[in-house]
């Protein structure tokens, strides 16, 4: 076995060093995506001194395959922009409030700060310096769409009860992660599952233009089978965040009457739909009793209380980066509210916006507002631009994600893994980098004889890199 290993290893060592050469950064960004949520820990881990994993290994290979291939010039990193400045203020923030807590042993600090937000940010860099053509941006919705149908069809053979069908075998342990008896996917959790299969739901949509007429109906009818999957999840802010983003791009991407008519049909079915079976969705039956999901909703409410009355105790720095649930304990005793307090014990917080407002005050809380202001500013611009046609692509789909980002991190906190995370902060690099490719630049020479002349205009000219 041992010689096994090693002959797997030399072959690796040597392919993965010609893909961190030659390869396509592109594609090992959709792989790192695939790996993490499929293909991680519970697929394959083995120790060679540190333990291991598929998802592993490939983050180690594009970051070297980035570092390569930018020594060798075929990466050109980009200026800085405003959103840039965010994050660096956000991560910088998160390190400097770890640093006043334990970091010993097997620290939940470290793993929440490496999984939640220095992984993604890792992809977020790699994609955000790439350059993007008409293909690559095909590609990437291509891509989306395939690995859509592999989720699509997972959570209907889950909601279907037939787990023997399902790949990998993991997904169908009851006792591995969260959810079961609901679609879950690979990452056995519902909500992490309903981010990427919504992504890829708005993907099937905005594929249509671009691919021939022909091509069309077969896209159409994915969706039933997308849609499908998604009620399957059982979960109200996957409902939700499929529902809303789909709006949105459905408002982007079509025109005059037809948007009209479309909008306002599928408004007024989700009105008179959810109007009309409120009380089956507040109590939905799922893995537990409806007694249990009702409990559900009402525990949301005494985590924005017991957050509440931790903000006003630290309101500018926090409790301590992640330090909720042990932090929390000193305030379930509070008899001054007809709330449960002591439901919410065990467990971490179910809110991310309130989590990071607990954790690290408003010192914290603003950049990571700002981050999500800026990019939805950008990605704004972005899908509204007129040239290339096939930029605002990225710009559509990206403002999808944030309503489907948003929508979980309202009812549970998503920072945990990098699963979430990494798909959020790739296609915002892929936005960020697109619109920052196509952005008007002053050419140099031109301010120079501005500065000289103040005669002239400076004159505008468009950059278009392309690979």
């Amino acid at each position: 076995m041992t010689a096994i290993y090693a002959i797997l290893a030399i072959a690796g060592l040597l392919w993965g060093t010609i893909w961190m050469i030659r390869g396509s950064l592109l594609h090992g960004c959709m792989a790192l995506l695939v790996c993490t949520s499929t293909f991680g820990v519970l697929f394959f881990e083995f120790n060679a001194g540190i333990n291991l994993s598929i998802d592993r290994l490939a983050l180690v290979g594009l970051v070297g395959a980035f570092i390569v291939q930018w020594k060798l010039g075929k990466v050109k990193l980009r200026p800085w922009m405003t959103i840039d400045y965010v994050i660096a203020t956000l991560m910088g923030v998160i390190f400097i409030n770890s640093c006043f807590l334990p970091w010993g042993g097997e620290s939940l600090v470290i793993q929440h700060f490496l999984n939640g937000y220095l992984i993604p940010l890792t992809l977020y860099v790699v994609a955000r310096n790439l350059d993007y053509t008409e293909k690559s941006v095909r590609q990437i919705l291509v891509f989306f769409v395939l690995f859509g149908v592999y989720l699509a069809v997972t959570g209907v053979l889950e909601g279907l009860g037939q787990y023997g069908l399902l790949f990998p075998r993991y997904i169908a342990d009851p006792k591995i992660g969260l959810h079961f008896g609901r679609a879950r996917g690979p990452m056995v959790q519902s909500v992490s599952y309903g981010v990427y299969l919504s992504t890829c739901l708005l993907a099937v949509w905005i594929l249509r233009d671009h691919i021939g007429a022909k091509w069309r109906p077969f896209l159409y009818m994915l969706l039933p089978v997308f849609l499908a999957a998604v009620f399957f999840t059982k979960t109200r802010t996957v409902w939700l965040g499929a529902g809303g983003s789909l709006l949105v791009v459905l408002w982007l991407t079509l025109q005059g009457r037809a948007r009209t008519i479309v909008i306002a049909s599928l408004f007024a079915v989700a009105l008179l739909g959810g109007l009309s079976k409120m009380d089956g969705i507040i109590g939905l039956k799922r893995e537990g009793t409806v007694k249990d999901t009702r409990n559900s909703v009402s525990m949301r409410a005494s985590f924005a209380y017991v957050s509440w009355k931790m903000f006003l105790d630290s309101p500018i720095v926090g409790h301590g980066f992640t330090q909720f649930k042990a932090a929390k304990l000193d305030y379930l005793g509070d008899r001054n509210v007809d709330l449960v307090l002591e439901s919410i014990r065990d467990y971490d917080h179910h809110n991310t916006f309130l989590s990071i407002l607990v954790d690290l005050g408003i010192v914290g809380f603003i950049p990571f507002l700002a981050m999500y202001y800026y990019w939805a500013r950008d990605g704004w611009t972005l899908a509204h631009r007129q040239e290339p046609p096939w930029a605002k692509s990225l710009g559509i789909l990206f403002l999808g994600v944030i309503v489907i980002s948003w929508m979980q991190m309202f009812g549970h906190e998503i920072t945990y893994t990098p699963i979430d995370h990494l798909l959020i902060f790739c296609v915002a690099g892929m936005a960020m980098g697109i619109k920052q490719q196509f952005d008007p630049v002053v050419a140099p020479a031109a301010k120079i004889s501005q500065v000289a002349s103040r005669q002239q205009p400076t004159p505008i000219v468009m950059e278009r890199r392309t690979t």
